[in-house]
């Protein structure tokens, strides 16, 4: 058993990670943000989160407070920091994405530093910080970090990064790409900003947070990044993971958008050459990418003929949010 810190564990991944160190009989503190959401969600995850057996610790707060951090670290074998301002609000807000994801994560650093013992440092970067890899698709950590020019979410991952090596704590760093969980259904803001033919290495929510809960405990990873996917079983490229998951939840194939509504360059992700290692060192995978399919099939059963009835008003309001349609709506006005 161990004391463990989660920052940012009413996310996608936190939610998962907090579970899956539940389930390892660990004690949960969680640093999360002091939002109205948040104060919905605290009564809510900690009602679930104790049908596992333990009752993690919430305390909401900045994790940019310093006083708060100290507070959040104090006594803990291991911090899980994924707390972070993600895409499109990190392209949209700049400043506070550099403050909250470089300078958040500054603050915890210096927070475990001052502790007699310091704790194990698992950070959650992305594959982000590798850039567009479209053309040159398989990855590897030891691959340079080159962000797309007008990624801010990546920058904050890469100056991030720095900070903790530099830091002197055990360290051990996770690259995450296209992290999957069936509850998250709605059309993504950014659904168009990936081109079609990008390659994608999928990891269920679940084998995430099962992952993070490793990295805090197993020998001989202290000081390696480490990049997390699901391996053989989850790659697929977006067309066809689109034209999958369309079908799925009744809008039809991906067939029923034109090409010229997605962006052509200048996303990211991509296949992990070495994402069996992290398989070898933290044994976190369970879950393939058909088994998620089918988590959203059972998920949208009763939905789905009811989507199906909406689709063509569904896919035009989505067009409507893709700017790359409408500057190829414009141009061809012109």
């Amino acid at each position: 058993m161990l004391n463990i810190l989660v920052t940012g564990a009413f996310g996608n991944v936190g939610r998962s990670t907090v579970a899956a160190c539940l389930a390892e009989g660990d004690q949960v503190t969680i640093l999360e943000a002091d939002t109205k959401r948040t104060r919905r969600l605290a009564h809510h995850l900690e009602r679930s989160w104790t049908r596992l057996g333990r009752r993690p610790v919430i305390v909401l707060g900045d994790v940019r407070d310093p006083e708060m951090g100290r507070r959040a670290a104090a006594g803990q074998d291991a911090v899980l920091h994924l707390a972070a301002l993600i895409p499109p609000a990190a392209d949209r807000f700049p400043e506070l994405a550099h403050s909250v994801n470089v300078g958040g994560t500054a603050n915890l650093i210096a927070a475990c530093r001052e502790l007699p013992t310091h704790p194990r440092f698992v950070f959650a970067s992305s594959v982000a910080a590798y850039g567009d890899r479209l053309s040159n698709y398989w990855i590897r950590t030891g691959d340079a970090l080159e962000p797309s020019p007008d990624d801010e979410y990546g920058r904050t991952k890469v100056e991030a990064e720095a900070l903790l090596r530099s830091s002197e704590l055990p360290f051990v760093i996770l690259r995450l790409g296209a992290i999957m969980w069936r509850k998250k259904l709605d059309p993504d803001p950014l659904l168009f900003s990936m081109p079609l033919l990008t390659k994608l290495e999928i990891c269920h929510t679940e084998d995430t947070g099962r992952a993070f809960a490793k990295a805090a405990r197993q020998e001989g990873i202290l000081g390696r990044t480490l990049d997390i996917g699901g391996g053989q079983s989850c790659r697929t490229d977006y067309r066809s993971f689109l034209d999958r998951m369309f079908g799925l939840i009744g809008l039809g194939g991906v067939a029923h958008f034109p090409t010229k509504a997605f962006a052509l360059s200048g996303f990211h992700c991509g296949w992990y050459a070495d994402s069996d290692e992290a398989e070898e060192r933290l044994g976190f995978r369970s879950k393939g990418l058909e088994d998620y399919y089918a988590e959203v099939a059972e998920e949208m059963r009763f939905i789905k003929p009811l989507a199906a009835l909406a689709a063509p008003l569904v896919r035009l309001r989505m067009l409507a949010g893709s700017p790359y349609y409408r500057l190829a709506m414009n141009s061809s006005r012109s």
